[in-house]
């Protein structure tokens, strides 16, 4: 088995106990989160939506890279999936205030399947999501991602990584992560290795680091 098979720490909460989790949290996550903001915006320059483009959020939280893509994608739509009431509930009253109702759907839903037909987007967002999901998950997101992608779409990710050795925050963090799993719910994944693993090509790749550990930001195609 390949390094992106193998070498980062697996999920053991339930998908119904995080759904409750980030309900809980949904009310004081923009708070929580507010370190988190400057990597969707990075992130999402990547992507570059643009006016008459389908674009697709896996994870949209409160709703905040939903406003940036809904102002940017005019004509188009920005569509999003997550599967906390209380986070939709949240992310959809920010959709009305501003707006962008018109060009904003959000579903409740827990990605997999994705309730899309094939070849509908234009592009694809997902930040801090990814490593949210059980190893053996990763790579049926990577693939539904490919089948409701348009030929030649682009898929952005920002994600915690170990495509390189951690440093010692980062295995210190892994090692807390094990004991708290449901305090500590994101964790570093090779990112990279996984994307290319789902048959992505990766054109262009960012790298920074948040409270010590690594974060990636990938476009691939």
């Amino acid at each position: 088995m390949n390094l992106s098979q193998t070498s980062y720490n697996i999920v053991i909460r339930s998908e119904k106990e995080a759904e409750k989790y980030y309900s809980r949290l949904s009310s004081i996550y923009d708070f929580l989160a507010a370190s988190e903001k400057k990597f969707i915006r990075m992130g999402l320059k990547l992507l570059k939506p643009h006016p008459g483009e389908k674009i697709l959020e896996i994870g949209f939280g409160t709703g905040y890279a939903q406003l940036m893509i809904g102002q940017a994608v005019q004509g188009g739509l920005s569509a999003g999936l997550d599967p906390s009431e209380g986070m939709n509930r949240i992310a959809q009253n920010k959709a009305v205030k501003a707006s962008y109702k018109d060009r904003i759907s959000l579903i409740r839903s827990n990605t997999l399947p994705m309730p899309f037909l094939r070849e509908v987007f234009d592009g694809i967002f997902s930040s801090f999501t990814l490593e949210l999901f059980d190893s053996p998950q990763i790579p049926l997101v990577l693939k539904e991602c490919r089948r409701v992608l348009k030929p030649g779409g682009r898929l952005v990710v920002v994600s915690l990584s170990k495509d390189q050795p951690l440093p010692w925050v980062g295995r210190l963090y892994e090692s807390l992560h094990t004991r708290y799993p449901w305090l500590l719910d994101c964790r570093p994944i090779p990112v990279r290795s996984l994307i290319s693993d789902a048959g992505y090509e990766v054109k262009q790749t960012q790298e920074s680091s948040i409270w010590g550990l690594p974060v990636s930001m990938l476009l691939a195609v």
